[in-house]
């Protein structure tokens, strides 16, 4: 009853065979479960795509293949035969008749009352031709959005084993590691490692510079007292080990920040600080 029950919470049995789902399912506790867990999946799928309009070909798509498909109109229910009430068996009316013949047109020829397979099944090959047109419709969005979210959760893990990896690559005595972030509890956009008077920057986050006229700047706080610039230093697009910047002032500090500047040198004090953090042993 596995089947039957994906197919009721997916809405796409027939109406006798949801209404055999539906019994079912009042009595078999592991069948609800499974048809609620169906439900979760579904809906934590159209949550997770991203909402977009439809094109327009594919309305056309579904219009034109509704208009190719046979519309069979529903037979007329039966008369019930009278039943003698004394014996309860039914009783014909009039003679037995001539044989009828069948009808010829449509795809009901052979099967009594026109009652055919094929019908019954139409609705739900309907179905099918209009999930096909819209798969092959809108897939390619679909698919061009599935790789860009890959895309972005491969860069996002490559970044935080990037900084942490470099962390423990300068783990050793007397070394020491700033996180910067643009705010306390996001993810760190680079990291300073400090061995003495050498300073390393692993930038993970930071938007590449245009290097004809901008730079980053690398600053050293103590205490709350003005930035002092340690170093300037670029991000390329793809940036995959750390970037020495060279102490201008030497000394140690308490905390670190960066900042973006117009121009190749560094300036008296930063513009703006993108993220900043503070010293760790």
């Amino acid at each position: 009853m596995s089947e039957q029950t994906v197919g009721w919470a997916l809405h796409s049995l027939e109406p006798d065979e949801e209404m055999a789902a539906l019994e079912h399912l009042d009595t078999c506790d592991e069948c609800r479960q499974l048809a609620a867990d169906v439900a979760e999946v579904t809906s934590g799928l159209a949550e997770a795509v991203e909402q977009r309009e439809p094109p327009a070909r594919l309305r056309e798509s579904i219009v034109e293949q509704a208009e190719r498909t046979e519309q069979v109109p529903q037979a007329p229910p039966s008369r019930p035969e009278p039943v003698r009430e004394d014996r309860g068996a039914p009783v014909r009316t009039s003679a037995p008749s001539a044989p009828r013949h069948r009808a010829t047109t449509g795809p009901d020829t052979g099967r009594p009352g026109g009652r055919s397979t094929s019908r019954s099944r139409r609705p739900r090959s309907l179905l099918a031709v209009v999930a096909a047109v819209a798969v092959l419709a809108g897939g390619g969005g679909l698919a061009a959005y599935a790789q860009q979210m890959r895309a972005e959760r491969d860069a996002s893990i490559a970044q935080s084993q990037d900084i942490f990896q470099m962390v423990a690559q300068f783990d050793r005595p007397g070394a020491q590691h700033a996180f910067l972030a643009a705010s306390p509890g996001v993810q760190p956009v680079a990291a300073v490692m400090v061995h003495g008077e050498q300073r390393q920057v692993l930038a993970v986050g930071l938007t590449p510079n245009a290097v004809s006229d901008q730079t980053y700047v690398l600053w050293g706080l103590n205490n709350g007292a003005q930035p002092q610039p340690v170093g300037t230093f670029d991000v390329r697009p793809t940036p995959d080990r750390p970037v020495s910047v060279g102490s201008a002032t030497g000394g140690s500090f308490s905390q670190y920040a960066v900042s973006l500047e117009q121009g190749r040198v560094a300036p008296a004090s930063p513009s703006s600080v993108i993220a900043s953090g503070q010293v760790e042993t």
